[in-house]
């Protein structure tokens, strides 16, 4: 079974160029890093070491959550939608990213389930239609996202309009502030930031917990380490 792509003004116009302002966040996600790399380094020792939030902790976060209609943003390998276990023998699954070579290892990956493929860039509307999942995941997300913690949090708000009643949006995100840090997390932040993969200087804990507040009514936010997870219920 193969990929389904969904035509969107992005692709139209060949995929996200240097000059955008998301291009920086995802410029890295190369093919060789994405089949080589990313597992390793993001998945298997970040995680762990470096935000100190297992991988395992978050493949629980999906099999809470997910649904048979599921949207995940910012897939990367499909390392947690492979992971997780779906009650559903053919779920519906749309793979949502700014970068084509992560829709393409992710949708590789996930070939059992024939996956949409959806390229598109966050800070602009999206053009898919509301009420059509019963859960997204937004997992490493927002860090990558340039903008302040109110604009992150109203990508959040405009993902939310795509669940049904009853649906759940859930994540994760690295925080730069009110969460525990270690010297390694410390200089990865500051690093990923001067790279410009992350844009994460200003995010806080309390700043996320604001905007959350300002937007949903049903919420949930924990943290584990340098990240924060939310979980939030149309």
């Amino acid at each position: 079974m193969h990929a389904h792509p969904i035509q969107s003004s992005l692709a139209a116009r060949g995929g996200p160029r240097p000059g955008d302002v998301s291009y920086a966040g995802q410029k890295q996600y190369t093919p060789a890093f994405l089949d080589h790399i990313y597992d390793r380094v993001v998945v298997g020792f970040s995680n762990r070491y470096v935000w100190r939030c297992r991988s395992a902790h978050i493949v629980g976060l999906y099999n809470e959550h997910v649904t048979e209609a599921h949207l995940d943003v910012g897939p990367g390998t499909g390392y947690f939608l492979d992971r997780c276990t779906f009650e559903w023998p053919t779920p519906d699954i749309t793979l949502l990213d700014l970068n084509p070579h992560v829709l393409d290892v992710a949708a590789r990956r996930l070939a059992r389930y024939a996956p949409r493929t959806y390229q598109a860039d966050l800070l602009e509307p999206l053009e898919l239609q509301p009420g059509a999942f019963g859960s997204i995941a937004a997992t490493h997300v927002l860090h990558c996202v340039p903008g302040t913690m109110g604009e992150k949090a109203g990508i959040l708000e405009r993902l939310s309009a795509l669940l049904r009643p009853g649906g759940v949006l859930f994540g994760t995100t690295v925080l730069a502030g009110g969460v525990p840090q270690t010297l390694l997390s410390r200089a990865h932040i500051a690093g990923l930031n001067r790279e410009g993969i992350f844009s994460n200087r200003a995010d806080t804990l309390d700043g996320l917990r604001d905007e959350l507040d300002a937007r949903f009514d049903d919420y949930e936010l924990t943290t584990r380490g340098s990240l924060a997870i939310f979980e939030i219920r149309a």
